[in-house]
């Protein structure tokens, strides 16, 4: 099939190779978005350096796919569908929004889960998933992929006529509702910055860098420089103003997650995805984020028997490209050569 799959965030840039019809993909490469000026570039440097002869190509990116124009949050490459139609003059191309492919990845895992706890187990292990929590999976309703890193993706899955279909949307900038007084306290300190505060001002790799300076600020300290990164790895090393960062991110993450569970009837699961949860999973595990998660007053009960996985795996998003192509209920994104 000479087919190039992409998933494209606001910072890595990830790709593979598809040379038959099979499920095996090759050619993996792994490149920054910050060392190419666009996405013409990066694609060129990737199909040069593997030498390899492209006519088709899917591509997951970290941002809405519904018009010709794709336009990142958190990446400054601004292009037209069309226009990497044409430049590469391909056969075929199709673009979809990064959590899509994300959770297409999981077409299979969905289909298959039941309301037996063995059989789940096993099956998430066959899919390199970690249980974060037990439940039991409500068949045919819908499953939630969603979690940080550069932004905060968030995606519901369902089956229809045989085959995943994702729904995409823009979850990650849906309003910061706090839930404790020191929630209260860290939305008054982001209105002093921006007018609207979305969930991904706080939980993405940037609002590690806002809670942390929010924590210290309020501990009579001047802000920090420190990036994401650092934090994190000064929280692992039981800094505690670090850690208190990464527990607070954790905690707002179960009201996000127990939110979309009430409104999408996500009641199959969670998996928690994005380049942040598996780095720090330790403190998932000591922060609020199962108290908030439950924390739903009469509706309790429809939030407390939902599982949840951890998935670690980076090459999500390109397998759930790779599906997304031959998948009928995305035919309508394709550009076909005529």
């Amino acid at each position: 099939m000479n087919l190039l799959v992409a998933d494209i965030g606001g910072t890595n840039a990830r790709f593979a190779f598809q040379a038959d019809n099979t499920q095996k993909l090759s050619n993996f490469s792994f490149l920054k978005c910050s060392d190419f000026t666009n996405i013409h570039d990066a694609i060129e440097f990737y199909k040069k350096d593997n030498n390899l002869d492209v006519k088709n190509m899917s591509i997951a990116v970290a941002s809405t796919t519904k018009n010709d124009a794709i336009k990142f949050t958190n990446n400054n490459w601004d292009f037209k569908q069309s226009e990497i139609f044409k430049y590469f003059k391909l056969d075929k191309l199709i673009f979809i929004n990064d959590f899509v492919a994300q959770s297409l990845c999981f077409g299979s895992f969905y289909n298959n889960l039941s309301e037996d706890q063995s059989l789940n187990d096993k099956l998430a292990s066959e899919h390199n998933l970690k249980i974060i929590r037990n439940g039991v999976p409500i068949k045919k309703a819908p499953l939630l992929v969603t979690g940080p890193g550069t932004g905060l993706g968030v995606c519901t899955l369902f089956q229809l006529d045989d085959h995943p279909i994702a729904i995409e949307g823009e979850g990650g900038h849906s309003s910061f509702a706090p839930n404790s007084e020191i929630e209260i306290e860290l939305l008054q300190f982001m209105k002093k910055k921006y007018n609207h505060v979305s969930n991904e001002r706080l939980i993405s790799g940037s609002g590690i860098e806002e809670i942390f300076n929010f924590i210290r600020v309020n501990n009579g300290l001047k802000p920090s420089t420190l990036k994401a990164p650092e934090i994190g790895e000064k929280a692992l090393e039981g800094d505690l103003q670090a850690k208190e960062t990464v527990k607070l991110l954790f905690s707002i993450l179960g009201t996000i997650v127990s939110s979309v569970i009430l409104i999408n009837g996500t009641q199959s699961g969670v998996i928690l995805s994005g380049g942040i949860t598996p780095k720090l999973r330790e403190i998932l595990s000591i922060s609020d984020f199962e108290i908030n998660l439950l924390n739903k007053g009469r509706r309790h009960d429809y939030v407390k028997n939902v599982p949840i996985w951890l998935t670690e795996d980076n090459n999500n998003g390109l397998y759930g490209a790779l599906n997304a192509i031959n998948n009928p209920h995305y035919i309508d994104k394709l550009i076909v050569k005529r």
